[in-house]
């Protein structure tokens, strides 16, 4: 039998931020710049109902293991920071293994696919299998074979290895720039390599001509030792205030992920684990705690080492009505 695929409608939803909102440069990116613009996303981004329980505080995720059948882990900011390992997740993560917790790391970042991760994972000292990795790309590729857009799609921000989807043409723009009139979508996965002329091209193109856009990454920053790095949808913001449509978002905070993420887990622990026996760690109010609320997780929000370092934790939460069930500062 052959396989049969849907032919999905997409429609192109108009958004306008407040008039007074700011984007700022990519320089003056800080801590309280990214709580600001996720809060003007805030009406677009899952609803959730208010967590009326009061936070657990606890010093470590090890201090909190025997809450959990299960673990779905963030990477940077929890696993990594930058290129460096974070202090004491190596031996945390071997105390959930010996308690039977299953393990799966639940990734934003889509410029590589699940494998180049797991070997990234790897040269730090963390050892997980193919199967214990779901990335946004990975999800990209499973929502676009079963709910595929007309083609051809064109790819941006892939590095070094073939975005594929079945029974549907993929070009690599950066290949060919003048390709893009000729695509009907296009699917953004990184911006490693981004600049303001692959921004003009592209926010050219579907103001001429709307066209459906996936993004694989919803992360405005990703914590580096020293720095933030800027990912996808700092620039689709930008897109967004200047008239282009939302585009369709397939990586945390959003449900498509945690479909996939929960599936796996039951296929990896051979059994059923209640949603109320899985926790979210991560590092980011918008897309770890917010997606795992959403889905009826519980979330775990990490301080130490993330988005969060160095900052009231408390008066973020405030302002943001984003709660977590549990906060750790480390692993």
């Amino acid at each position: 039998m052959e396989n049969f695929y849907v032919k999905s409608e997409f429609i192109l939803e108009k958004f306008q931020f407040d008039q007074k909102f700011i984007i700022p440069p990519v320089k003056k990116m800080n801590v309280d710049s990214v709580i600001s613009i996720y809060e003007g996303m805030r009406d677009f981004f899952p609803q959730y109902q208010e967590n009326k329980q009061e936070i657990i505080l606890a010093p470590r995720l090890e201090n909190i293991l025997d809450n959990f059948d299960a673990l779905l882990l963030d990477a940077f900011g929890v696993l990594n920071i930058g290129s460096s390992l974070t202090p004491g997740i190596i031996q945390t993560l071997e105390k959930a293994r010996e308690k039977n917790i299953t393990l799966l790391v639940v990734t934003n970042g889509a410029s590589n696919n699940s494998f180049k991760k797991r070997d990234q994972l790897a040269s730090l000292g963390l050892e997980f299998s193919n199967d214990e990795i779901i990335s946004s790309r990975e999800t990209a590729e499973i929502f676009l074979s079963f709910n595929q857009p007309e083609g051809p799609l064109g790819v941006l921000g892939n590095v070094g290895n073939n975005f594929n989807v079945p029974n549907l043409s993929c070009f690599e723009l950066e290949q060919d720039p003048d390709m893009f009139d000729e695509m009907n979508s296009f699917i953004l996965l990184g911006t490693l390599q981004w600049d303001t002329v692959w921004q003009e091209i592209l926010f050219n193109s579907l103001k001429v001509n709307p066209r459906p856009l996936f993004v694989a990454n919803p992360d405005l920053v990703a914590p580096h030792e020293k720095k933030f790095s800027i990912e996808p949808a700092y620039y689709v913001s930008h897109l967004i205030k200047n008239g282009i449509h939302l585009p369709f978002w397939l990586g945390k905070p959003f449900s498509t992920i945690f479909e996939l993420a929960i599936n796996r887990l039951n296929e990896l622990s051979g059994r059923y684990i209640p949603l109320s026996r899985i926790g979210m760690v991560g590092d980011t109010l918008h897309t770890d705690i917010l997606g795992a609320n959403s889905f009826g997780l519980k979330s775990i929000l990490m301080t130490k080492h993330g988005l969060l370092k160095n900052t009231n934790v408390g008066s973020v939460i405030r302002q943001t009505n984003i709660s977590p069930d549990y906060i750790v500062e480390s692993p």
